[in-house]
């Protein structure tokens, strides 16, 4: 059921895929991003955002997920440098590194999982935390979903054969002023991606997808206030004539 689902989902995207075949161009990919947030709290300095090192918590997810920790979180790292003007995060790992060494690692532990019952950071370990890691503003961003699907689809009256590899992730983020313990901010984005399976080269990486994502939720909603984007982009190349 699944399956039929993104099959009749995607059959547009899909069918872009053969347009393009026919002009001459073929689509490496398609990528359809939507974000949505809070507005952004009236006690957010953007300025001293962009001034002060931001610490990056540890993303949350279901155990079935954590693998894709360590690239989404670095993904998140890129993008926060990537932004304009830019932030200067503190890496998950980093992170944790210094609260471990500062023997804060079992009140990390404990601030974690009482926010995965209350979905609250307690005011007072936020504090410490924060001030351990010199940080005013953190950052803790969550993994929600990530599947994957080959989608394969005769085209042009079934001349052509397309199989694609559809790619959906949704990701969260929240921000956090430790020295308040108040959320700031936070958004939602999902991202999908149809990619076409011809040549191993042109399969779209999950950490440059999640990049994509985390940019468009730091930039368009927490550095300039929107409450929601919606964009399509693609990737074509020119078929090759010999």
């Amino acid at each position: 059921m699944k399956q039929a689902s993104f099959i009749r989902k995607f059959s547009g995207t899909i069918l872009v895929f053969a347009a393009a075949l026919l002009v001459g161009c073929t689509p490496l990919h398609l990528s359809d991003i939507h974000t949505t947030s809070t507005p952004r709290s009236q006690l957010l300095d953007v300025a001293e955002l962009a001034r002060e090192p931001v610490a990056t918590l540890g993303l949350l997810t279901s155990a079935s997920l954590q693998g894709f920790n360590p690239s989404l979180s670095h993904a998140l790292n890129a993008a926060l440098s990537e932004a304009s003007p830019p932030i200067r995060g503190i890496a998950a790992h980093e992170t944790l590194n210094t609260l471990n060494q500062k023997g804060l690692g079992a009140e990390y532990s404990t601030l974690i999982a009482s926010f995965g019952r209350s979905g609250i950071l307690e005011r007072e370990p936020l504090q410490r935390i924060g001030s351990a890691l010199s940080s005013r503003y953190v950052l803790l961003p969550g993994l929600a979903e990530f599947n994957q699907v080959i989608v394969d689809r005769f085209a042009v009256q079934g001349l052509t054969f397309i199989r694609s590899r559809v790619t959906t992730l949704r990701l969260w983020l929240q921000l956090w002023d430790a020295q308040t313990g108040k959320i700031l901010w936070e958004s939602a984005g999902e991202v999908t991606v149809a990619t076409e399976l011809l040549r191993a080269e042109r399969t779209v990486p999950l950490d440059e997808i999640a990049q994509k994502l985390w940019l468009r939720m730091i930039q368009d909603n927490l550095l300039e206030g929107k409450t929601g984007s919606r964009s399509l982009f693609s990737a074509l190349e020119r078929k090759e004539t010999r």
